[in-house]
């Protein structure tokens, strides 16, 4: 029988967890969240298979990420999923594993830094998402989006860290990379081999949700997460 990797075992296990004491948490409503602040940063987990392989990367259950926003029409969460777009709170919950998230402040953000960090996720409306989690194309993935709309706004947010310092080399991660590596923006037209191009994708930079769920500025405001 083939083993499983470790990094990968505990990821399922963390998963597994939340159907294990679902029963015991009681159904959310938008009220009983505190209030939220524009800036604000929201974290779920998915089952989107691209998605996962960052939680497996990173080893946390924070596998998607997006930024509150307050509306005329209610509050909604800036997201990159099939592109860059708005989509209402409680739709964006339900989208998640089990409805279950997590908001996080940025300590001692102030308003006229949170309009600037929506009025620069903006820019990135309607861009497509990034199946290949790179700096260095025109599509956006989740963490990214945060990390750049923070960044355009003068606010720095997570740490960018080199892919192959992740310890992705498992068996899932890998097959994801061999059905498209051949598209990989610094691959393509190379000439490249799987082998090479491997190379190429190890030595690039990502920034996980779960980076920047750790930025030191970020302090936990709510959790419907059993633990």
């Amino acid at each position: 029988m083939k083993k499983r990797s470790p990094a990968r075992l505990i990821f399922y296990s963390l998963l597994a967890a939340l159907f294990v004491y679902a029963g015991y948490l009681s159904t959310l409503n938008q009220a009983d969240l505190p209030p939220l602040k524009d800036g604000d940063l929201v974290f779920q987990s998915t089952w989107v298979p691209g998605s996962m392989a960052i939680g497996l990367a990173s080893g946390s259950i924070y596998i998607h990420t997006g930024i509150i926003k307050h509306t005329d029409n209610g509050v909604v969460v800036i997201q990159a999923s099939s592109t860059v777009t708005e989509t209402p709170l409680d739709r964006w919950i339900d989208q998640g594993v089990l409805g279950r998230f997590a908001l996080y402040r940025y300590k001692d953000l102030s308003q006229a830094q949170a309009t600037a960090i929506l009025s620069a996720a903006k820019a990135y409306y309607g861009k497509p998402y990034d199946h290949f989690f790179s700096f260095d194309n025109d599509a956006i993935y989740c963490s990214e989006l945060d990390y750049l709309a923070f960044k355009d706004a003068g606010v720095s947010l997570g740490k960018v860290e080199q892919i192959g310092s992740l310890g992705i080399n498992n068996r899932f991660v890998r097959k994801l990379i061999e059905q498209r590596w051949q598209y990989y923006p610094a691959c393509a037209g190379k000439g490249y081999n799987f082998e090479t191009c491997y190379d190429v994708i190890m030595n690039g930079k990502l920034i996980t949700p779960a980076s920047i769920a750790a930025d030191p500025h970020l302090e936990r405001i709510f959790s419907n997460y059993p633990w």
